[in-house]
């Protein structure tokens, strides 16, 4: 594992190796490597909460330029958050190793759920959350129709129909 963000992502179909190491539960399968840096821990000297969410925006954007998203641009459709959960579940400390994960939960007209985790080799899960995303037209903010092309995609790499 290393701590290159621009390295690609993980697949855990074919990395049961890191699956097994991080306690990751079945059925995640596209997923970013990432170590706990001190910049990133509060005063109480753990991971920072927001620390958890920029971490899953890495995933989450990766995962969806892996299905199709466009590189942002005026011309561009994109994607905005509107709504996101979080689950705090265990504390991450210096340099520990984390595996973070995201999967599609459900995709509407305009609109995916994703499900995120945050996994430690040495604890398991540390975090999990739920986004809503909507697609829209970058330049007019106007909602876009999700595409052929991505649902397609999503659902093959996923294994079922969206």
């Amino acid at each position: 594992m290393t701590n290159d963000p621009f390295e690609p992502f993980i697949d855990l179909k074919d990395r049961t190796d890191i699956a097994e190491e991080f306690n990751i539960e079945p059925d995640w399968r596209f997923a970013l490597a990432r170590r706990a840096r001190f910049a990133e821990l509060d005063a109480l000297g753990h991971l920072n909460h927001t620390t958890f969410l920029r971490y899953f925006e890495d995933v989450r954007i990766g995962y969806l330029m892996h299905h199709g998203l466009s590189a942002p641009g005026p011309d561009a459709t994109g994607c905005v958050l509107a709504r996101l959960d979080a689950s705090y579940q265990q504390p991450i400390f210096y340099d520990e190793r984390l595996v973070i994960t995201v999967r599609t939960a459900k995709i509407g007209n305009t609109s995916m759920n994703l499900e995120y985790g945050a996994w430690s080799a040495k604890k398991g899960p540390a975090c999990q959350s739920t986004s809503l995303l909507v697609m829209v037209q970058t330049k007019t903010g106007e909602k876009q129709r999700v595409s052929d092309a991505m649902r397609t995609s999503i659902s093959g790499f996923e294994g079922r129909e969206y």
